[in-house]
Parts: structure tokens; sequence; C-alpha cells
């Protein structure tokens, strides 16, 4: 009855701690956060909050990149110069979509080519909200920037 008891306390103890992990893991899992959907695919038109500036950009079948982007500038100061322009850029190489954020960085703006523009962004858990920033910049000063948003239904 003696070796009964003594070879029963240790399973109940490694039995105890095998549950108690277990329900741990379990729990555990309770606040993660949800796996956020892809973005989805189409064309996306974005509010700049800047009449002077509009973008839209289109995102691949797949939901991994950006495939074309167009942006309209109108009457837009940068540098001491006033430029217009309208161009759609069809990207030679897919813009990535990775974590929910992409990036679009020194992209030159014609004419003249000493303009950069740069959009961030990121695309929220549905995958039908995208907000982040804008700015067009000569030669390292910043002369314009701002916030954006853009929603694409289901």
């Amino acid at each position: 009855m003696r070796k009964v008891r003594i070879l029963a306390i240790p399973l109940l103890v490694v039995l105890v701690l095998l549950i108690g992990m277990g329900a741990g893991a379990c729990g555990g899992r309770e606040g993660a956060p949800p796996t956020p959907a892809l973005p989805k695919p189409g064309e996306w038109a974005a509010s700049t909050g800047c009449s002077k500036f509009t973008f839209t950009f289109t995102i691949n079948p797949d939901s991994t990149g950006i495939t074309e982007f167009y942006y309209c500038l109108t009457e837009l100061k940068c540098d001491g110069v006033w430029q217009s322009a309208e161009s759609v850029v069809e990207c030679i190489q897919i813009i990535p979509i990775a974590g929910g954020q992409f990036a679009i960085e020194d992209f030159d703006v014609a004419p003249p080519e000493r303009w950069d523009l740069t959009v961030h962004g990121s695309f929220d858990e549905t995958g039908t909200h995208a907000s982040g920033t804008w700015e067009i910049s000569s030669e390292g000063t910043i002369c314009q920037a701002g916030t954006w948003e853009s929603s694409r239904g289901s």
C-alpha cells in the first residue's frame, strides 16, 4: 500500500502541472489579436485632405502588392516652383504589401525630377480601410505633407 501511495503522489503532481500548462496555453490565446485580413484587391482612391494632391493605387488580385499608382498635383509650390502634374505609373516591380503595410519612397515626380513623393500606408484588420502619410520634398526639404485614408467595400 505504501508503494502505491509513493508512486501516486508524483504522478498526481505531474498530471496537475500538465493540465495547468495546457490550460494556461489555451487561456493565453483568448487575448491574442485576430489575424488581419488581406487588403481588398482593386483600385483604392485616397483622400488626402489637400485638394492640390490626390492619388489612387491598385492592389493586385492576390493582395500582395501595388501594381499601379496614379497621382495628380494641381498648382503645388515646392522649392519656389509652382507645378501641376498628372501621371499614371505602372509599377515595374510590384510594391510589396507585407504585414498590412506598404511604402512608396522617393518616387520621382516629373517634371521636375528633383521632386520626390513618399507615401506610407497600412491596412486595418478587415482589409477594407487604409491610412497613412504622404510628403512631397525637393532635395531633402519637405514642401507639402499630410495624412491620407481610403476605404474599399467588401
